[in-house]
């Protein structure tokens, strides 16, 4: 009677957790990157956010991201811009990724003084998806599973190979 008293309760909390899935608009949209709280992904458009208490609007113009019309950062490739707490300080942090036909990259940048700077960069790797759960952000190449796990100040890398 216990093993399926407990065995019940752990389905209801793995149904009720969201956690790196994909969701019917990453669907449509086609996006690579899954588990930010509120995303926009292609050549152009916008995602308006609140961090601190106060309202953004990032942009993206043919791959250049802008917040509140301030240059963040150039580039080619797809791209997503969203928002995730990476740091736990209840202030969300601000994630460009980029894909191409073989990588994906993730610049990370967070609130400082009103401005938004950079906190944390993962450098190309062979991939095709960017997954990120909490404090992590983890991209399948083949057999092999990198990960980066925010800690303080930026990324800890690892890999299982």
């Amino acid at each position: 009677m216990k093993r399926l008293l407990f065995t019940l309760l752990g389905t209801v909390f793995c149904l009720l957790c969201s956690a790196q899935t994909r969701t019917y608009s990453d669907n449509a949209s086609g996006t690579f990157i899954f588990g930010l709280d509120s995303y926009f992904y292609g050549r152009t458009g916008s995602l308006e956010f609140e961090a601190d208490g106060k309202t953004f609007l990032a942009t993206v113009e043919g791959g250049d991201v802008y917040v509140n019309g301030t240059p963040l950062e150039g580039g080619r490739g797809e791209i997503v811009v969203g928002i995730h707490d990476f740091t736990g300080n209840r202030i969300p942090e601000l994630a460009v990724a980029r894909r191409n036909d073989s990588w994906v990259a993730l610049s990370l940048y967070k609130l400082a003084a009103g401005d938004w700077i950079p906190a944390g960069h993962i450098d190309p790797v062979d991939g095709k998806e960017i997954r990120v759960f909490r404090q992590v952000v983890s991209v399948r190449d083949g057999d092999t599973l990198h990960s980066w796990t925010w800690h303080g100040q930026g990324f800890d890398y690892k890999s299982n190979k």
